[in-house]
């Protein structure tokens, strides 16, 4: 009786140590299956294996990408050569799953090609998504950690890692909704976004993109720029800036001429330092084969 009592406790220690250092023995499996079921994929080059492991989430944003680009969908997904990091040497630490998303977060040095000796110290995370019956891969981010010694300190010392208590560090619980499919594009194009002073939300032709604050991005446009009228709407808050500067909230469209030595043309331009804009925005970004040769 003694010994089946000692039994339970140790089971039930292991159970318990096991959710604290955030290691759930199940979950950490299914995972990491989930994982090397994308990686072989990629490995071999099966376009069924690798649609069956990865979310539909990304499975769409990636033929979107794709064929917004006029290339081929699912052979371009090959066609750049990727070797998915091994997580066989690096440090686990943690396998999380808040609502129907989940993650595996790994130490080490993450080789994702180049001189081993010269990789630092970083943090992988492995996203997942629960759907069509089980965790299916998501994507990966490397989470460098030169500026956060804090972090490094606390994984090296081998106390409790408080970190993971970040919010950039847990699952959002709710997966992202899956995006319609786009069409071949008529205009191969390009934005460049421009957000200071401002949080602005964009919507192109019925796709959305992150939002933008504070900083500038380029951005490839979904399904292009159609001939005729496009519909570009900005959703845009001002935000709080420091004294002596200047509010700029600035848009450009290029499109792609396809042709060699020739650059893409500007076909569109928006700018304002106006607080007080008239939100939501939205911009008369309209292509013609007049715009298309002399651009804006």
């Amino acid at each position: 009786m003694k010994t089946f009592a000692r039994s339970i406790f140790l089971f039930l220690l292991f159970i318990l140590s096991s959710q604290a250092s955030g290691q759930d023995p199940a979950l950490r499996v299914n995972l990491d299956r989930a994982y090397q079921q994308w990686r072989a994929a990629i490995q071999a080059q099966d376009p069924r294996a690798w649609a069956a492991a990865i979310t539909q989430y990304r499975q769409v944003v990636t033929r979107n990408l794709i064929v917004s680009q006029r290339q081929s969908f699912p052979s371009a997904v090959f066609a750049v050569p990727l070797d998915p990091p091994d997580i066989t040497g690096l440090q686990l630490l943690e396998a999380q799953a808040v609502g129907e998303t989940a993650h595996l977060l790994y130490f080490g040095k993450v080789n994702l090609g180049g001189d081993p000796s010269q990789i630092p110290n970083s943090v992988l995370m492995i996203k997942f998504f629960n759907e069509r019956g089980g965790w299916r891969f998501d994507s990966t981010k490397v989470l460098k950690l030169a500026d956060r010694p804090e972090v490094v300190q606390q994984i090296q010392s081998g106390g409790k890692l408080d970190f993971l208590d970040y919010p950039e560090f847990t699952p959002p619980g709710k997966a992202p909704a899956v995006p319609p499919l786009c069409d071949v594009p008529e205009n191969v194009a390009g934005c460049t976004l421009q957000s200071y002073g401002f949080s602005t939300t964009m919507r192109i032709n019925g796709f959305d993109y992150p939002v933008m604050s504070d900083h500038a991005e380029k951005i490839f446009v979904i399904g292009g720029l159609k001939n005729g009228p496009n519909d570009v709407t900005l959703t845009v808050k001002p935000t709080d800036i420091p004294a002596g500067e200047e509010r700029l909230l600035q848009l450009d469209f290029f499109v792609l001429t396809g042709k060699n030595g020739k650059p893409p043309v500007r076909v569109f331009h928006y700018e304002s330092k106006d607080a007080a804009l008239t939100s939501p925005l939205k911009l008369p970004v309209v292509i013609t084969a007049d715009v298309l040769e002399k651009g804006r």
